[in-house]
């Protein structure tokens, strides 16, 4: 893959339109369009912001290899980026997020932080929180809970996976994977969402559901 393949390749695995990725990048959504098209040079000092604000290394930018979920971070506000640094140091704190409506579908933006138990942070050190604001989910946890997501754990089958669909739709729902199929479903009380069955190719998982608690926990930055 070239550097535009590679930022449009960012771009989708993060869940963010080209209007949202230019906001980030506080550029135009044409310039980004031009970007991955290969009709615009990109700058050194544009890969630079590129690496500094979604965690991405370099090579993965100029190299062959596009990005894979596990190199990249996810959208975040500075005070999500410190959080981050405070998980890695081992003192349960991470970024917290809410499923949001965005101009391509729905994505994951940043509330605040919130501090998981030291056990917890010290076993799954790679992680996000996500604020179940539906009642998809309402057998198994209670609405307004946050979840706490796993970015490098592998899913199972009966698991909870916060995942996007069609690099536009993120969902949260209970997972199960056959040969060439993955279902994602609720587990609601009234009602509950029809499952989802797709080709794997359609799902990109962003992380597996390990700890979940109140949400009155997250804090300000």
């Amino acid at each position: 893959m070239d550097i535009g393949e590679n930022i449009r390749h960012l771009r989708q695995n993060l869940g963010l339109s080209q209007a949202e990725f230019a906001q980030r990048m506080d550029v135009t959504k044409e310039t980004v369009s031009r970007w991955e098209s290969g009709r615009s040079f990109i700058r050194r000092n544009n890969i630079e912001k590129i690496r500094t604000v979604f965690g991405v290394p370099v090579e993965h930018l100029l190299g062959e290899v596009a990005p894979t979920r596990q190199d990249v971070k996810l959208p975040v506000a500075d005070g999500a980026s410190r959080a981050e640094g405070k998980a890695a140091q081992g003192e349960g704190v991470f970024p917290a997020y809410k499923v949001d409506r965005s101009a391509s579908g729905t994505m994951l933006r940043y509330l605040a932080q919130a501090m998981a138990p030291a056990d917890v942070a010290q076993r799954h050190p790679a992680s996000f929180f996500v604020r179940l604001d539906s009642v998809d989910l309402a057998k198994v946890y209670p609405q307004g809970c946050l979840l706490l997501a796993d970015q490098r754990m592998r899913p199972y089958n009966g698991c909870t996976v916060v995942a996007i669909v069609d690099d536009s739709i993120t969902v949260i729902r209970r997972f199960q994977a056959g040969n060439n199929t993955v279902v994602l479903s609720t587990l609601g009380l009234k009602a509950p969402q029809p499952d989802l069955v797709l080709d794997k190719r359609r799902v990109r998982i962003l992380g597996t559901v390990v700890w979940f608690q109140a949400g009155h926990d997250v804090t300000p930055d």
